[in-house]
């Protein structure tokens, strides 16, 4: 029994890690789309700060990967499943594959953010580091929505 409660407090704290780096990474997102937005189009110089922000949305994703995977893991599974009722049944057989293709995803999004910072680093022009920095990035976080909104709202 004691076990079984440390348990649900680990995946409880990695599920709130996991959660927190999320939260941090969509703010750097943004900032990142909305200086890399006015690179592009407002021609703007591509400084230290964007590169960092492009390390910093990647260092991020590979962070979730990290603690998605533990969440992924063994972890949760001795905690019991939902399905005591058929409320709960139909809901969570529904979204059973979900796990498998949200790591799916967020592997695509992983790779082709790495893609984009390569890209974007062996670039020449400002312009192009920043239309690159926006069209990379935003199909990572295309794919990173995708999943989420699957799993959320379907």
């Amino acid at each position: 029994m004691n076990y079984i409660i440390n348990m649900k407090v680990g995946f409880s704290l990695i599920k709130a890690i996991h959660t927190f780096i999320s939260t941090n990474f969509l703010v750097i997102a943004v900032w990142l789309f909305i200086r890399s937005y006015k690179g592009a189009f407002l021609k703007k110089a591509y400084v230290r700060l964007d590169k960092l922000l492009s390390l910093g949305f990647v260092i991020f994703l590979y962070l979730q990967l990290f603690f998605g995977l533990i969440l992924f893991s063994n972890l949760g599974s001795s905690l019991g499943s939902n399905y005591l009722n058929a409320l709960n049944a139909d809901k969570e057989v529904s979204k059973r594959l979900w796990p498998i293709e949200h790591i799916v995803l967020m592997l695509f999004a992983l790779l082709i953010a790495n893609l984009g910072l390569i890209i974007t680093i062996n670039t020449k022009s400002d312009r192009s580091k920043h239309l690159n920095t926006l069209i990379y990035y935003s199909i990572s976080l295309s794919l990173i929505l995708i999943s989420l909104f699957v799993n959320y709202f379907l």
